[in-house]
């Protein structure tokens, strides 16, 4: 019996999907690259508001790139 072309992808699928995967991580560093930067000159608030992200991420996002983000064992 041959295998089910279902369960297995093959190699033009997998790298397409590894593709598309590498562009969504750059995306989203270029977002918060660029949230982190606008933050110095806009409130979490109106960020999040803005973006629909919460504040608590915004806020964890500018506290890591200022590299004092503090853990909860801290």
């Amino acid at each position: 019996m041959s295998p089910n072309p279902k369960r297995v992808l093959n190699r033009h699928d997998e790298l397409a999907i590894l593709k598309a995967m590498d562009a969504r991580d750059e995306a989203d560093e270029n977002l918060r690259n660029t949230i982190v930067e606008v933050s110095a000159r806009s409130s979490v608030r109106v960020l999040a508001d803005f973006t629909g992200m919460s504040t608590n991420t915004i806020s964890r996002w500018k506290a890591d790139a200022k590299g004092n983000h503090r853990t909860r064992s801290d």
